[in-house]
């Protein structure tokens, strides 16, 4: 298989399963769960709680109208396009295919789930202690995975740039 092809399609189903695994979550905590009642998993530490964000990360500017729409819409679209060109001209690495789809699937996941009526569904629910995460989701998991994952190859990348003479 040539490597374009393999780049396009690890990036395509990684984001194509974000947003199938995601929707189904959100659905599933949408039909199963009372609104702010906790259900402990893993004691105080993993709760499922449903929530609603209105505002962009970690709730920022909630309740601000249609523009955290149109801001992430923008944002989303300009990073698709970017990545859909270096995809193109074959600039990724194959490895590199996976966590951008995570990446970018749970960036769309979230977009798609807002659409309707201007708020994310939330139903993750993590304390340590007497800190409490904000409510989040699986979409939001796969940013942070995928960023992680790109993070650390591209660590790798650079130490092993440096060891070379």
């Amino acid at each position: 298989m040539k490597k374009k092809f393999r780049v396009r399609l690890c990036f395509s189903l990684m984001l194509l399963l974000v947003l199938l695994i995601d929707g189904i979550s959100k659905a599933w905590a949408e039909q199963t769960l009372v609104l702010y009642q906790p259900i402990p998993i893993i004691g105080q530490f993993l709760q499922l709680t449903l929530n609603y964000n209105t505002g962009i990360a970690f709730g920022l500017f909630a309740n601000r109208g249609s523009w955290p729409i149109i801001f992430t819409g923008f944002v989303i679209l300009g990073l698709v396009i970017w990545l859909l060109q270096l995809l193109r001209r074959g600039e990724f690495p194959v490895q590199t295919a996976s966590p951008i789809g995570l990446f970018v699937g749970g960036a769309v996941a979230n977009f798609v789930d807002r659409l309707p009526d201007g708020r994310v569904t939330d139903f993750l629910d993590v304390s340590v202690g007497a800190i409490r995460w904000p409510t989040f989701n699986l979409a939001d998991s796969f940013i942070v995975l995928g960023v992680t994952v790109l993070m650390l190859m591209t660590m790798k990348e650079q130490r092993q740039l440096e060891i070379k003479p």
